[in-house]
């Protein structure tokens, strides 16, 4: 196989086998604003008699996990012509990337897939999943009166970012938004109205992100950062009944809408959504901000990963009590009944902390001694996963 890194002149190129593998017809006034998001893509393509056979967006992304930023390769667009398919030129394409992203220290990688199972094989493993409602304008919260002031209109973007930031802070894989991407991805022109809660103090509290049309109530984003907010919105939703006949939105799957409303006899659906992957043990660890500890925590982890071999083997894993993680490969060998043991993908659920380690080994996801994984599971804060976004 010949990896080439895409240049601008490969645009066109590149966007017809999108077009083709993704089924859609980009419009001429989408093809400026695509090409200046391809140029700032880290495209790989898969050449075969100087015809482009296979291709890879890898975009840079910044993550929350547990209130911290961590470099984060998004994989996207990946797609094959069908006559080069079943030959493993994405399987190639994953591993060349793994090590661009390694050498990127983006130590955490996040996709959208086609197929979980397949990309389980390279790695990815769930890392979200979200709650989708379907509420019929009669099952509606009841309206609340709030001391605060709604506006509808075009806030200032500053606005909210500080809202979506302190919000995206309480979950793990929420985006760390720059303004291009705002502009790019979240308020591209002609779609979404918008509306912020301001409290007493004039602080914003909460934003909404909706369409109106055709008798339905679209929410594209629901931002509240107290319960004050949240009933102000769906104050707002409420006061829209003459007017639609559902409201539809997505929500955390932890989110207790459901038992919030006097009938909660709503439609729900829990929908798995992205994946994620850590590219390098040791980079993810080392920045990991574990729970803080009554004495220090050591611990022989054994991973498989066999697609990144810098991953794979025996670590040694010291949590000291205030959190900061030390890993380093062990020098010595350590029996299989001393280690905690598991492949990446599991390690990455229990990281990012859409898994526990004792429900894991429950299930024979993680195996080791009881001591072991129960150092582990008091290690992991317990932080609920979440993505508003998507790429």
């Amino acid at each position: 196989m010949e990896f080439r890194k895409l240049t601008a002149d490969a645009f066109e190129e590149c966007m017809a086998l999108s077009e083709y593998a993704f089924q859609f017809v980009m419009k001429e006034e989408q093809r400026e604003k695509r090409q200046k998001q391809f140029e700032k893509h880290n495209v790989w393509g898969v050449y075969d008699d100087g015809s482009l056979g296979a291709k890879l967006h890898l975009i840079p992304f910044q993550t929350y996990i547990h209130g911290r930023s961590f470099d984060m390769g998004g994989i996207a667009g990946v797609a094959t012509w069908p006559e080069y398919r079943r030959k493993g030129w994405v399987a190639g394409l994953l591993k060349h990337t793994l090590e661009e992203m390694n050498r990127n220290k983006q130590s955490i990688s996040f996709l959208h897939p086609f197929a979980f199972a397949f990309y389980r094989k390279y790695g990815w493993e769930t890392y979200i999943e979200y709650k989708k409602y379907k509420v019929p304008t009669s099952h509606l919260p009841a309206k609340k009166q709030t001391p605060g002031t709604l506006r509808r209109g075009n806030p200032d973007l500053d606005v909210l970012k500080s809202v979506y930031n302190a919000y995206a802070e309480r979950y793990n894989g929420m985006l760390i938004r720059d303004d291009a991407w705002w502009k790019d991805s979240v308020l591209t022109e002609g779609t979404s109205q918008k509306a912020v809660y301001y409290d007493e103090a004039g602080q914003a509290q909460g934003y909404i992100l909706y369409e109106v049309k055709e008798r339905k109530f679209t929410i594209d984003e629901i931002i509240h950062l107290n319960e004050e907010a949240r009933q102000a919105l769906w104050t707002f939703i409420a006061n829209h009944d003459s007017m639609i006949e559902e409201v539809t939105l997505q929500a955390p799957a932890s989110d207790t809408l459901a038992f919030q409303l006097d009938n909660p006899r709503i439609q729900q659906e829990i929908i798995p959504y992205f994946m994620a992957r850590i590219v390098s043990v040791e980079q993810f660890i080392s920045q990991y901000p574990f729970a803080s500890q009554d004495s220090p925590v050591q611990i022989a982890l054994q991973v498989r990963d066999a697609h990144a071999p810098w991953n794979e083997g025996m670590w040694q894993l010291n949590v000291a009590m205030n959190g900061t993680a030390s890993i380093w490969k062990a020098s010595e060998p350590v029996s299989e009944e001393q280690t905690v043991q598991m492949d990446i993908q599991s390690l990455t659920a229990v990281l990012m902390g859409y898994r526990r380690p004792a429900e894991m080994e429950e299930i024979g996801r993680i195996n080791g001694p009881a001591e072991a994984i129960s150092a582990l599971e008091n290690a992991i804060p317990v932080r609920e996963t979440y993505l508003l976004d998507f790429f």
